[in-house]
């Protein structure tokens, strides 16, 4: 004899199945394959896609000038390296070149210090593209820098 209620359970999970992979088969995809066909994720709808600007690069030769009471100097400053490992050093009218120590480069400021004839000097400013501005301060007094790169 036929179990009607056997075939009725099997036809409710083969509507049931069916419906589970009908719904599966609807949901847009997150990955997609990149040439190497490894699976990477696709951003979410709501997610917004930003290109990342490279970051500013202060490499180069900056002629400069600092405004002081008996007229000011000017020079070069040298900034090599790369993010994390930058180095500059300050090539003056009246003192040689001076390593600039403690260098540090973040975003468009830049901080460090020179010894200038036994005393230490803090140099701090901010790149504007190919301009640089802030000043020098010795004690308490604060004498304007401006800079200019002239190549990379």
């Amino acid at each position: 004899m036929i179990d009607l209620r056997k075939i009725k359970a099997m036809g409710m999970l083969a509507l049931l199945a069916i419906f589970i992979f009908s719904c599966a088969a609807k949901v847009p995809s997150t990955n997609t394959q990149s040439a190497d066909g490894q699976a990477t994720a696709a951003p979410a709808k709501n997610e917004v896609v930003e290109k990342k600007a490279p970051a500013y690069s202060p490499v180069g030769v900056w002629e400069y000038t600092v405004d002081t009471p008996d007229g000011g100097s000017s020079g070069v400053m040298r900034i090599t390296g790369e993010p994390g490992s930058f180095e500059a050093s300050m090539a003056t009218d009246q003192f040689g070149t001076l390593d600039v120590l403690g260098l540090d480069i973040v975003g468009m400021s830049m901080s460090g210090s020179i010894e200038v004839a036994g005393t230490t000097a803090d140099i701090e400013g901010d790149f504007d593209g190919d301009d640089f501005s802030g000043g020098v301060v010795m004690g308490d007094q604060v004498f304007p820098l401006e800079a200019t790169r002239t190549s990379n």
